[in-house]
C-alpha cells in the first residue's frame, strides 16, 4: 500500500494498447479510476478494470481529483461508497446529465476565445501531466484541460493561457450572472463575506490553484478566474446554438460529448455572453485556515489510498434523505450505504427523513432531527407531537404523522373552498420549456426561456373531458406563436389549473418581451395578464400544488408534493380511478402493485429505430434540443418520434392533475357532476 505521498501518482498507463484491454487513458476514465479489482479479476462489475493489477512498473495512480474532494465536503463517506461501487440510485446516462447542464457548450464557446489554445495531448509515454509540464515550458501558450498532479492531488484546468511568469487560470462554468445588476462584486453577499451561492464554484477554482502552485513553484504567479455566463447580454448570431456543432461520445469508451465551436470567431470575440471574474480575494480567502483544501485534501487523499475509513467518517443530517445510496435493499454482497451510516437509525419505517421539511422540524433547523436521533427516534409515527411548531410547516407535519399513523390521507376542511374558487370551464394546463446558457436563436439572452410545448385537458361544465395541444417542431422562436395558440385553447372564459408557478412566470415573461418589443399581436398583451395572476389575486390561474400543501397528504406521498408523488398516492389509493373511462388506458397491474401513469409510457418504435419515452420535464428539454439541434436533426423519422414522445408525455402531466382533482373532488364533496364519462 502508498504511504509515501511525496512521491507523484500519476494517472496514465504508459501504454497505448491498453484500450485493448478496456482500460483507458482518456481524462474521464481517469477520473474513475479507483482501489481495484484487480487487472483479470472477473467478478469486477464495473465492464472496466482498475489501473492496478497491470504489470507495468510506471503506471500509478492518482487519488483525489477535485470532484472527489467536492464530494468529500458533502460527505466523506460517499468517497468510499463511490470508489467501491456500493448500491446507488444515481445510475444516470451521464452524458445525458452533461448535457443537461450545459457546461460542456460554455466552455467550447470560452475556448473559442483562445483560438491558439492547445488541448493536451501527450506523446507516446507520456502523462497528461507530464505534457502540460512540457507544453508550460513555452514563454506563451494557451492550454486546455491542462492536468496538474501533486501529493496525490489532482487538478484539471479548464483554460490556463501563460504569459512569462503569470498563469491565468480560468474555470468555465455556466452559472449565470447579471453584470448590469451587480452592485460590487456579485461573488459577495451584504456583509461582505464570500456568498454561500458562489462559494461551490469559488472553492472548485481554490482547489486548483493550490495544486497548480505546489507544481509550479513560488516563482510563479497564478491569477485565478471564473468564466461565467452573463444574462444581460443580448446574443448575435455567433454566439448561438448553431455555431456549435455536437459530437456525442464514443460508446466504447469513459468520453463525455463535446463541443466545437464553428461560428465566426472574430464575430463572438466583439459580441458574447462571457463574463470574466478575478476572484483572487476570493481564492486567497479560501486557502487561508485550517478548513482550507491546502490543509484538508491532502489527509483525505492519504485516507482514501491507505482505504482508512475511519478517516472518512458519516455526518448524517437533513442531507441525507436525498443520498444517492439511501436504497431499498442491498447487493449481493449486503452492502447499503445508509445503513452503514445510521446503523439501527436506518430501521424507521417511514423515516424520518421523508417528513415534509424535516430541516424546520420544531423550527430548530437541523437540530430538531438531531434531538430525535439522540433519543433513538427513526420513524415518522413515533415523533411526538410537541415537536411541531405553529405556522403552516408545523401544521403540514403533524397531519402527516397523524395520516402516517392511521394509514389514512388527510384532508384539511378548506380544501373544498380553494377548489370551488375555479369555474367552468377548468383548464388544466402544463407547458414545457427550455433555458440553455446558449441562445438557440439570436436576439436572446442566455437562459432565455423558449416555450415550446403545452398540454390541455379541458372539463366543461357539463362533465365533458377533451385535450389540445401545441408544440413547435422548427427552428425558430416560438413564444409569441406560443402565446396565442394557447389564446386559442382556453380562450376567455374558465379557469386555468397548473401544477406550480411555472406556467403563471412563462406567460409572464412572454408579456414582459411583448411589452419591449411594441406589443406583438393586437390584444395579445392585455390577454396574457389575468392567467399570470392566482384566482384569489382577481386572475384566471388556480395552482393546484399550493392546495396540496396548504391542505392535503397522504402518507404515501412520503412528504413530498411533487404532481408525480401526489398522482402515485390517489392512484394507489383510490381504486374508482382505474375504471375511470378517461384514466383507464393508463392502469397497469392492480392493488399495491398497480404503476404510476407515468411508469407505462411506452417507448416511441420507429422504422428508424426506437426513441426513449420522456417520463420527466428535462428529458423533455434534451428531447426537444436534440429534435432541432442534435445530430440526427435531419432525420424526418427520428424528429417525428421525438415530437410523438413529447406531446405523450405532456399530455399525461395534465392528464394527472384531472386524475388528482377528480380524486380531491370526490372526497371534498361527493360531487360528481364535474368528473362523469
Amino acid at each position: 500500500m502508498f504511504t509515501d505521498l511525496s512521491r507523484r501518482y500519476s494517472t496514465v498507463v504508459r501504454q497505448r494498447r491498453t484500450p485493448s484491454f478496456r482500460v483507458y487513458n482518456d481524462f474521464q476514465a481517469i477520473k474513475i479510476v479507483r482501489l481495484g479489482p484487480w487487472y483479470g479479476d472477473k467478478g469486477s462489475s464495473s465492464g472496466c478494470y482498475s489501473l492496478l493489477g497491470l504489470d507495468v512498473p510506471e503506471s500509478e495512480v492518482s487519488v483525489l481529483s477535485k470532484s472527489s474532494y467536492k464530494l468529500a465536503l458533502v460527505c466523506p463517506r460517499k468517497l468510499v461508497y463511490r470508489r467501491e461501487r456500493y448500491p446507488s440510485s444515481a445510475e444516470k446516462d451521464p452524458y445525458l446529465d452533461f448535457l443537461a447542464d450545459g457546461g460542456f457548450l460554455v466552455e467550447a464557446v470560452a475556448r473559442a476565445l483562445f483560438p491558439d489554445g492547445q488541448i493536451i495531448a501527450p506523446q507516446e509515454g507520456e502523462t497528461t501531466a507530464q505534457a502540460t509540464a512540457r507544453l508550460l515550458r513555452s514563454e506563451n501558450v494557451d492550454l486546455f484541460e491542462a492536468v496538474f498532479e501533486h501529493g496525490g492531488l489532482s487538478a484539471r484546468v479548464d483554460v490556463l493561457s501563460k504569459r512569462g511568469g503569470v498563469i491565468e487560470l480560468i474555470e468555465v462554468k455556466a452559472k449565470s450572472v447579471n453584470m448590469e445588476r451587480a452592485d460590487g462584486s456579485p461573488l459577495r453577499g451584504t456583509r461582505g463575506g464570500i456568498s454561500a451561492e458562489w462559494r461551490p464554484y469559488l472553492e472548485d477554482v481554490a482547489f486548483q490553484v493550490h495544486v497548480v502552485r505546489s507544481v509550479m513553484g513560488p516563482s510563479c504567479t497564478v491569477r485565478p478566474k471564473l468564466c461565467v455566463v452573463d444574462v444581460s447580454k443580448a446574443c448575435g448570431e455567433a454566439a448561438t446554438f448553431s455555431a456549435l456543432d455536437l459530437t456525442p461520445r464514443d460508446e466504447r469508451a469513459f468520453g463525455m460529448p463535446t463541443a466545437h465551436y464553428v461560428g465566426d470567431v472574430a464575430a463572438l470575440r466583439q459580441n458574447h455572453f462571457l463574463a470574466f471574474l478575478d476572484v483572487s480575494a476570493e481564492v486567497e480567502e479560501l486557502l487561508s485556515g485550517p478548513d482550507s483544501c491546502a490543509a484538508v485534501a491532502p489527509s483525505i487523499a492519504l485516507a482514501i489510498l491507505q482505504g482508512d475509513r475511519s478517516c472518512l467518517k458519516p455526518a448524517i443530517g437533513t442531507h441525507c434523505r436525498d443520498c444517492e445510496y439511501r436504497v431499498d435493499g442491498t447487493d449481493e454482497s449486503g452492502r447499503n450505504g445508509f445503513r452503514e451510516c445510521w446503523g439501527g437509525l436506518a430501521a424507521g419505517s417511514p423515516h424520518v427523513l421523508d417528513l415534509y421539511r424535516i430541516d424546520k422540524l420544531g423550527g430548530r433547523g437541523e437540530g430538531g432531527l438531531l434531538w430525535l436521533l439522540e433519543r433513538g427516534i427513526s420513524a415518522i409515527s413515533d415523533i411526538p407531537d410537541r415537536m411541531f411548531a405553529d405556522g403552516e410547516i408545523g401544521r403540514r407535519q403533524r397531519h402527516q404523522v397523524q395520516a402516517t399513523r392511521s394509514g389514512r390521507e388527510w384532508i384539511e376542511p378548506g380544501m373544498g373552498p380553494a377548489l370551488a374558487a375555479a369555474c367552468a370551464p377548468f383548464h388544466f394546463v402544463d407547458f414545457e420549456t427550455s433555458r440553455m446558457p446558449v441562445p438557440y436563436h439570436a436576439g436572446m439572452r442566455p437562459y432565455g426561456q423558449v416555450a415550446f410545448q403545452f398540454s390541455c385537458h379541458t372539463v366543461s361544465g357539463d362533465g365533458a373531458l377533451s385535450h389540445r395541444e401545441w408544440i413547435n417542431v422548427d427552428d425558430r422562436y416560438p413564444n409569441i406563436e406560443f402565446a396565442m395558440a394557447l389564446r386559442d385553447v382556453i380562450g376567455d372564459a374558465g379557469t386555468m389549473l397548473v401544477w406550480s408557478a411555472h406556467e403563471r412566470t412563462a406567460l409572464r415573461e412572454i408579456r414582459e418581451q411583448l411589452l419591449r418589443e411594441g406589443g406583438g399581436p393586437a390584444g395579445l398583451v392585455d390577454w396574457l395578464e389575468p392567467p399570470t395572476l392566482d384566482v384569489e389575486k382577481g386572475g384566471r390561474t388556480l395552482d393546484l400544488y399550493n392546495i396540496c400543501r396548504r391542505h392535503y397528504v397522504h402518507p404515501a406521498m412520503g412528504g413530498k408534493t411533487s404532481i408525480k408523488a401526489v398522482l402515485q398516492a390517489v392512484w394507489k389509493g383510490n381504486p374508482s380511478l382505474h375504471v375511470h373511462p378517461w384514466f383507464a388506458a393508463y392502469v397497469r397491474g392492480e392493488g399495491d402493485s398497480v404503476r404510476s401513469p407515468y411508469e407505462v409510457l411506452a417507448d416511441v418504435v420507429t422504422d428508424a429505430g426506437i426513441v426513449a419515452a420522456v417520463r420527466e420535464g428535462t428529458g423533455a428539454m434534451r428531447a426537444y434540443q436534440d429534435m432541432l439541434y442534435g445530430r440526427r436533426r435531419g432525420d424526418a423519422a427520428y424528429k417525428e418520434a421525438c415530437r410523438r414522445a413529447l406531446l405523450e408525455y405532456c399530455k399525461l402531466d395534465t392528464l394527472a392533475m384531472v386524475i388528482v382533482w377528480t380524486h380531491w373532488m370526490e372526497r371534498t364533496s361527493g360531487a360528481t357532476s364535474h368528473v362523469s364519462a
